[in-house]
């Protein structure tokens, strides 16, 4: 500490003073008012750039999303959608839609068989294979499996258009409509329309079906496999309730037409003529 006192003291002298070094420092690291604008609009349109690439994003992911149910062989299965309309789906049938894009469209995309009612509002586009249907508020069923598209209506209107060719059909209660081979639509009146229907109850009438869609209607209800030992060009007028055992409905079938079946290992069934 002594020789620290001992020391001479230095006194430096500053040309200039504290308040005009702290000035120029200022005017050096300040920026200029133009510049500073320059700097706020370009961030401002980048702001911008990205609000809007956000906006396309969601409103890209909200109309693109689907949601896709699926009924399974052996069920049938009741859908609401987001407008409280109401599908009932049998056996082996898909829908899809977008739901968060319902407000703005209301269409969905449909394989199988099943009854739709339709809450008023919007035209609601139902979109298959072979055909498409329009309808503001109704009842009517879809029939869209393979090559076949029917539609029964019940209540309301609905409009009818075949992919193939362009062909468009108004249908009232009680009339069907369905795609030819050759793609055009044809027309029906229908005096037991809710024949139509009878699957909902779990009743399946034929008149003069062939035999295989019959036997494919009985795969997709009770959920097994049936093959045909032979080939069988024959028809089945006639019905089965689901409510019996699939023994019944195969002997039911089989039986008028001198056929029978045999039963081996998962669920399959294998159809001959008696005589073998």
């Amino acid at each position: 500490m002594d020789f620290l006192n001992s020391l001479p003291q230095l006194e430096i002298n500053y040309s200039k003073s504290k308040e005009d070094i702290w000035k120029e420092l200022s005017q050096k690291t300040s920026v200029p008012a133009s510049s500073s604008k320059r700097i706020q609009l370009r961030w401002g349109k980048y702001a911008a750039a990205a609000c809007i690439l956000v906006l396309l994003g969601l409103t890209g992911f909200l109309s693109l999303y689907t949601k896709t149910i699926n009924c399974p062989n052996g069920q049938h299965m009741s859908v609401n959608l987001p407008d409280q309309s109401m599908v009932n789906l049998n056996a082996n049938s898909s829908i899809s839609y977008h739901p968060y894009w319902w407000k703005f469209s209301r269409k969905v995309a449909f394989t199988g068989e099943a009854y739709f009612s339709i809450t008023k509002g919007n035209q609601f586009e139902i979109k298959s294979k072979y055909g498409k249907t329009y309808i503001l508020g109704t009842s009517f069923n879809i029939y869209a499996r393979g090559n076949q598209y029917k539609v029964t209506c019940y209540t309301g209107k609905v409009k009818v258009v075949s992919n193939l060719t362009a062909d468009k059909i108004l249908l009232l209660p009680n009339d069907h409509a369905y795609v030819t081979q050759n793609g055009k639509l044809e027309l029906k009146k229908y005096e037991n329309a809710k024949d139509e229907i009878s699957w909902r109850k779990n009743l399946f009438l034929f008149t003069k079906t062939p035999l295989q869609q019959v036997f494919e209607e009985i795969e997709r209800q009770y959920d097994i496999r049936i093959v045909e030992k032979g080939k069988f060009d024959l028809t089945y007028t006639g019905k089965f309730s689901k409510e019996k055992s699939v023994e019944s409905t195969l002997h039911t079938v089989c039986m008028p037409l001198g056929l029978k079946f045999v039963k081996t290992p998962n669920n399959n069934y294998i159809i001959s003529p008696n005589s073998q």
